[in-house]
This record gives structure tokens, sequence and C-alpha cells, in this order.
């Protein structure tokens, strides 16, 4: 795929990608999780990531020409590298990234900074997405970013406690 013509389709198919990888991953460290609290948190997340997955194939499916309209501009020099930085990124390698990092993590804290990077990557992306979306998903895609700050600051709380 050229990173510098990638279609309204493609970023969405990355989006949920990233929440995909997100349940995976959520879902494997809550099972292994000894600590309660932690098991709770990461079930709830993994919920939440099946929310935003929904939500990106509703835009989807709203998709008539392959494309987004709005100010996104892929042939603005530093966009395309930008894009390229964020598909290299670990949320976008394969469809099974997610359970791959969760079984190669040990320990709690180990556990909770995947997370918080995993949680990081999505917010990245999510704010390269508002770009390149209709005007009317905007107000709902805000929402999804204040839903992952909101995980990545429940993230770094439980790892202050550890």
């Amino acid at each position: 795929m050229d990173i510098a013509h990638f279609s309204g389709k493609d970023i969405l198919e990355m989006a949920i990608r990233i929440e995909e990888n997100g349940i995976q991953f959520y879902t494997q460290a809550g099972s292994v999780s000894k600590s309660e609290r932690l098991k709770e948190l990461f079930l709830f997340l993994a919920e939440e990531e099946k929310r935003h997955i929904a939500y990106f194939e509703e835009i989807r499916r709203h998709i008539r020409d392959d494309t987004l309209p709005g100010v996104f501009d892929p042939d603005i020099e530093e966009a395309p590298l930008y894009i390229q930085a964020l598909a290299d990124s670990r949320v976008f390698t394969n469809a099974h990234e997610g359970k791959r990092l969760a079984s190669k993590v040990h320990g709690e804290e180990e556990v909770l900074k995947t997370a918080i990077n995993i949680e990081k990557d999505s917010i990245l992306f999510y704010y390269e997405l508002q770009n390149a979306i209709r005007d009317k998903d905007k107000s709902t895609l805000k929402s999804l970013i204040i839903e992952e700050k909101s995980h990545l600051k429940k993230l770094t709380e439980l790892q202050k406690t550890l």
C-alpha cells in the first residue's frame, strides 16, 4: 500500500485493527492477571475497544467513493511520514499483534507499560484520523479520543500504585 495514498477505508481498517489488537491484548492480559483490580480494568478496556470497532464500522459503511472528505492532505511532505510512523508502530503490524504482545510481557508492571503504549499510539492515530473524516463524524471521534485518554489515565494511575 502506497503510504501517501491511504484511502478512507484504509485508514478505518487501521483504526479497526488497533481496536482488535486492543481487545486481544486486554483479554489475554486480564486472563493472566493476579490483581483483581487490574483484571477488571483490562476486561473493561476490552469491552470499550469492541464499542470503538462498531463506531468505525459504521463510518466505513457510509464511505461511497473510498475516500473521507476532510482536510487531510497526504501530499503534504510531513503527513506521509507521520502516517508511516504510526503504521510502523506495534499496533498496526498484524491481525494478532495484541495477543502476541500480551504473551511476551511478564509481570503486571510490564503489562501496564505495554497497555499505556498501546493507548498512546491509539490516541496519536485518532488525532490524525480527525483530519480525514467527515465533519459530522468528528464529534464522535473526539468522544473516542476522550475515552482513550481516560483509559490512559486509569492505566497510569494504576501503574503508580504498583
